[in-house]
């Protein structure tokens, strides 16, 4: 597949695979409230509300979430740009609107499916300012789904080598002497926070936990 620069990415990988939605499921408690941004055809938010968790399901565009509800028979007339439309008995809210702008609400959990992510400080800030202690996401490594903490991670200054994830989405490696990389440094990930990438998102909020939006 070339890089065209009218690809879209996203339509390119969704949906995922049985299994990347599996652990996702099996992940989350009943009665948990869950935030699905980029929802897309709601095949995992309906998996997730079956669970029992409520879930607030965030999609930007109509006519993808016309597929998901057609499965739940119904119809994307009832769809108005933010405004929420309550499904499932009220275990799962689906929401017309665009991630970056609409307002999140309190939940537990999110999850972000999405590999090529321009805009993923910004969700994260919106995620600590709601209250939200987990992500579940592959936007960081963009290859397997993580579970990532979106608690307070450690200062990037504080590690010496090895690979650190940010909570800015940036990864990578700290080098140093070559003779204290070994099998247990290059097996580990440091969660940290205000990395060099960070200076890019001078407003993102990402160094506390009531971010400003």
């Amino acid at each position: 597949m070339s890089q065209g620069a009218g690809l879209d990415w996203e339509a390119a990988w969704a949906p995922y695979d049985e299994e990347t939605y599996a652990w996702v499921v099996e992940r989350v408690r009943p009665g948990e409230r869950v935030l699905d941004i980029g929802a897309g055809d709601l095949r995992l938010a309906i998996r997730l509300a079956e669970r029992g968790a409520l879930v607030v399901a965030l999609e930007r565009r109509a006519d993808v979430l016309e597929l998901g509800l057609e499965q739940l028979g119904d119809s994307r007339r009832r769809l108005r740009w933010g405004r929420p439309l309550s499904l499932l008995g009220g275990r799962l809210v689906v929401v017309l609107a665009d991630a970056g702008d609409w307002p999140f609400p309190p939940v537990e959990s999110a999850v972000l499916l999405m590999r090529h992510c321009s805009r993923f400080p910004h969700y994260v800030s919106k995620l600590r300012a709601a209250g939200c202690r987990r992500l579940f996401t592959n936007a960081r490594w963009r290859l397997g789904v993580e579970e990532m903490n979106l608690l307070a991670g450690r200062p990037f200054d504080s590690v010496e080598i090895g690979w650190y994830a940010c909570r800015c989405g940036a990864v990578g490696f700290r080098e140093g002497e070559p003779g204290r990389i070994d099998a247990t440094t290059l097996g580990r990930v440091h969660e940290v926070e205000s990395c060099p990438a960070c200076a890019a998102w001078p407003r993102s909020g990402l160094h506390t936990s009531g971010a400003r939006m």
